[in-house]
């Protein structure tokens, strides 16, 4: 974890905004006191320690001197500019839906077992389904809100296809766990056509997860979407 003072990215910003990238430039500690809102002794302080981190260099100019951000500062920039892109596009570790075991329409079941799906299912999430869907009505607005941003996380697309009697539309597919049971595979699927409303989840699994979990009609269940990734680098700003 890197240490990095607000005013030193501060200072190195506004310098390289004012052509400090590629050239010496002209531009005193009161300028620069001046740009970020410090004392002019506070802002050459800044400038010495920025010098003495090797992310600035000066050379000397009559009674002043000429300043430039070296590759070092330039490298401090990028990677904090990199670290709060993530940050704004991030998205939680975990993301919770709480609903309630409903019966399906029956329709899971005949959509699972269509060959176009199915080889589909097999290669792109490694398992084919089980000719079925866990149901799963949305109860709180928490879980409502997390279901209307879902399209910002991570997911595996399966694509639609036609057959000699119909056109059937794209899925997606979301790791996730149910009831904090990680041993069993399983992914929430988004339908580009379906019947049912954003209140309700649609989950699928290589085993009759109702079954194993021994779970009935009006059961509270709690599905987890994981969506983290790993960050190589992080930062502090003080």
């Amino acid at each position: 974890m890197q240490d990095i003072k607000s005013e030193y990215v501060i200072t190195l910003a506004k310098l390289l905004l004012k052509g400090a990238k590629d050239n010496f430039i002209d531009f005193t500690s009161t300028d620069i006191g001046i740009e970020i809102n410090k004392s002019q002794q506070a802002a050459s302080k800044v400038i010495l320690e920025l010098q003495e981190l090797k992310y600035v260099e000066r050379v000397k100019k009559g009674h002043g001197y000429l300043i430039r951000v070296t590759d070092e500062g330039l490298s401090v920039v990028k990677k904090m500019s990199e670290f709060l892109y993530m940050a704004l596009n991030s998205s939680p570790g975990n993301v919770h839906f709480n609903g309630a075991l409903v019966s399906g329409m029956g329709e899971g079941k005949y959509y699972m077992s269509l060959d176009g799906y199915r080889k589909q299912f097999e290669k792109k999430i490694g398992y084919v389904p089980y000719p079925g869907t866990l149901n799963i009505r949305i109860v709180d607005a928490l879980s409502l809100e997390n279901r209307e941003k879902i399209e910002s996380f991570r997911y595996h697309f399966i694509d639609g296809f036609s057959d000699s009697k119909r056109t059937y539309g794209w899925v997606k597919c979301y790791p996730v766990i149910i009831n904090g049971n990680e041993s069993i595979r399983s992914d929430m699927l988004i339908l580009e056509r379906t019947h049912h409303d954003n209140n309700m989840l649609e989950i699928i699994a290589p085993i009759n997860i109702k079954k194993v979990l021994n779970l009935k009609n009006g059961d509270n269940v709690k599905v987890t979407l994981k969506t983290s990734e790993n960050m190589t680098e992080s930062y502090i700003i003080n």
